[in-house]
């Protein structure tokens, strides 16, 4: 093989790998059945690499099919909140822009942090957890979890659970 073939090979596998914004889309129907419940849950994701933890992991709405892990940008208008919820896999958070505050339940304790641009948390498997933009300005996160294909979030609030579950 010579090596401009290889060489277009390469180029053809590496342009199916590249997500650029200019390219992403911002959705705010991503989250549609949490929005319906309360107004102040609304938030956009623009996918990246895999679906994240929605209700179709094979809707990637052109994003990279993922083979380790999931990554989106989510974007909070100040006010909103992601509702209290947990994974099966890790969960992390890192704050591109804005900022916000992460509260985690486990069994009985309680704990509050504060994340400011660049900061990141990286949250265990099952603990549940919310994340407030009570800041003037929008957040936006990078979000991340550790498996190609996650469940869907694990809501604590039984009326999302059963919106969830009317969701195709």
């Amino acid at each position: 093989m010579d090596g401009d073939s290889t060489s277009s090979a390469l180029a053809t596998k590496m342009a199916r790998r590249v997500a650029r914004f200019a390219e992403r889309r911002e959705d705010w129907t991503v989250f549609g059945f949490e929005t319906e419940k309360n107004p102040l849950y609304a938030r956009a994701q623009r996918r990246y690499l895999g679906a994240s933890g929605s209700t179709d992991p094979d809707d990637l709405r052109g994003s990279i099919p993922a083979t380790a892990f999931t990554m989106s940008i989510q974007s909070m208008p100040p006010g909103n909140r992601i509702p209290i919820h947990c994974h099966e896999t890790e969960e992390v958070f890192f704050i591109l822009g804005g900022e916000c505050l992460v509260r985690c339940w486990e069994g009985e304790a309680s704990y509050e942090l504060r994340l400011g641009q660049w900061d990141l948390v990286a949250l265990p498997p099952f603990l549940l957890h919310e994340v407030l933009n009570d800041g003037t300005v929008a957040c936006h996160v990078q979000t991340l979890l550790g498996h190609p294909k996650p469940l869907r979030p694990q809501y604590q609030d039984p009326e999302l659970l059963a919106l969830q579950a009317k969701v195709p």
